[in-house]
């Protein structure tokens, strides 16, 4: 399943897994990830994304950007592990647009789960 909701360290985390996908695999599973986030309360979502290897365009982008805004009122912080390249690029640029101060970014997912799961 791409979205799950894990526990590490007795914290519930939503693990958006996007790596490896094609453009229809990151827009359905960025569907399925909504759902999730959409079913806890305002400010609660500690989310992980995994984007390492998967496929970026500008639709992509767009959808992301969208994606992000729109869950902005459930998300307590978001780390997402993958970006390289143009994918950084991309990042940098929705994070100047959504203006959201509670993502980052990580290279390891265990020191990203380490990281959620410190979040008070």
């Amino acid at each position: 399943m791409p979205s799950s909701v894990i526990t590490h360290k007795g914290k519930n985390i939503v693990l958006m897994d996007f790596s490896n996908s094609d453009k229809d695999q990151v827009l359905a599973t960025m569907k399925q990830a909504e759902a999730l986030i959409r079913n806890q309360s305002s400010e609660s979502v500690l989310g992980l994304l995994d984007v390492s290897g998967s496929m970026y365009n500008k639709e992509v982008a767009a959808a992301f950007k969208e994606f992000a805004e729109d869950n902005k009122p459930y998300i307590k912080m978001t780390v997402i592990i993958g970006l390289e390249g143009i994918k950084k690029v991309l990042y940098d640029a929705v994070i100047i647009f959504i203006r959201r101060k509670n993502i980052v970014a990580m290279d390891d997912i265990e020191k990203a789960k380490d990281f959620l799961a410190g979040i008070k």
